[in-house]
């Protein structure tokens, strides 16, 4: 007890870490569940030390060889920070777990209900369903002043709103009673209830299934990045195997605002981008390979994005450099599109480095600088990566000799 004592003694000295560290996580990802069109609310909290207190002890009894230090505690207790989501929609479960994947270093998942544990009471309905995620938020993600943060444990709790708010009454009530063990009749209640929550999902369910079959058949824009989402994921669904395309959404808020303002902000405008997009597997995400299309080869609508994007460069002298590559670019752009699809007038959209292979008009050499210029332009258009100045005015220089050769070649184009 006296290891337990100083650990809770040492524990209250750091909870207002716990709870920054908290804040920094539900932030980030607050903001990307709504960039990704996934409608939820997320707060956090740093564990109470008397919880703590209990949990510790009950844990230590259990342990074959008792813990001999603090560290072995911190090590062994993984929700000193927690973060919970409560998603509207039950079926987002999995969208919200591969967005927390790229997020957050994930060392481990439980996923519940988990049939190795016996409910402890006679229970008809299944309990509590959720994921929970366990893991560090990424180094790279943080600003330097933030860093120390990438060693705090957190526990992600993913589930709906309606189970989330039983899961409150049931731990209260039957695993910490404050006023004596529940009766029968009561446990009987709770149970009904979780019945009750359970058909809730349900009804959640089909609420958004039929949410997505109205969207498919509207005539006017898409009111918010959140029907553009459900959108999107049923386009993908529906017209792609899982193996083929990864579903990591990316912002979507981002593509929203785009076609809004480009007035393509519908099912009719939107469908021919979609149906001439590749989906490739790379490191670019589905709204990224979407944007692709949408501003390929055309400097008003490459401007239109930028614009979107005010502020992603640090400095003038960056932001200009980038802008005299992608004047460079975006001509060479052009016209390799108009050369991969020349003999297909009804296709459109951005060329493909195989499409430009098997067309065997252009020599190797070629074909190797417009890939290492598509992956430049890929890098900074979609911030993946900012290389150093003077490797982005070379490539500049790379395509505007490369524009000028294939304006030779096909003069006609």
């Amino acid at each position: 007890m006296d290891l337990v004592n100083q650990f809770i003694n040492n524990y209250n000295k750091k909870i207002p870490f716990y709870e920054a560290a908290g804040r920094l996580a539900a932030s980030q990802l607050e903001s990307a569940l709504q960039s990704a069109g996934i409608r939820a609310m997320v707060t956090s909290r740093a564990k109470s030390p008397d919880r703590l207190r209990a949990k510790v002890t009950r844990r230590n009894a259990k342990r074959e060889n008792p813990y001999k230090n603090m560290r072995e505690i911190y090590e062994d207790i993984a929700d000193l920070c927690g973060i919970r989501v409560s998603l509207y929609f039950p079926g987002d479960r999995n969208k919200t777990g591969d967005l927390i994947g790229d997020l957050f270093d994930i060392q481990n998942i439980r996923h519940f209900p988990e049939q190795s544990e016996p409910p402890t009471y006679n229970r008809r309905f299944s309990g509590y369903w959720a994921t929970h995620y366990r893991g560090l938020l990424k180094i790279d993600s943080l600003a330097h002043s933030q860093q120390r943060y990438a060693s705090a444990h957190l526990e992600i709790q993913v589930a709906s709103l309606l189970m989330h708010a039983w899961s409150e009454v049931e731990h209260d009530l039957v695993y910490k009673p404050l006023q004596g063990n529940l009766s029968e009749e009561e446990l009987a209640i709770i149970d009904e209830l979780n019945g009750l929550v359970l058909s809730g999902e349900i009804a959640l369910e089909r609420l958004q299934s039929a949410g997505n079959k109205r969207i498919l058949n509207k005539k006017s824009s898409f009111d918010s990045q959140y029907d553009l989402a459900s959108y999107l994921y049923n386009y993908l669904s529906n017209n792609f195997r899982k193996e083929d395309v990864e579903l990591r959404m990316g912002d979507i808020e981002l593509l929203y605002k785009l076609i809004s303002r480009l007035e393509i902000n519908s099912v009719k405008a939107i469908e021919p981008i979609m149906k001439s997009v590749k989906f490739e597997k790379d490191k670019r995400n589905i709204s990224q390979q979407i944007i692709d299309q949408v501003i390929t080869g055309d400097a008003k609508h490459y401007e239109t994005y930028q614009e979107l994007r005010a502020g992603s460069h640090e400095n003038e002298e960056t932001a200009a450099t980038i802008r005299s590559f992608y004047d460079s670019w975006v001509p060479l752009e052009n016209l390799l599109n108009r050369i991969a699809y020349r003999n297909s007038p009804k296709q459109r959209g951005a060329f493909n480095i195989n499409t430009l292979k098997r067309l065997n008009l252009l020599d190797q050499e070629s074909i190797n600088q417009i890939a290492s210029l598509r992956k430049l332009r890929n890098m900074l258009i979609h911030d993946i990566e900012i290389p150093d100045m003077d490797i982005i005015r070379k490539r500049t220089d790379k395509a505007q000799e490369m524009l000028q050769k294939l304006q030779a070649q096909f003069p006609s184009l």
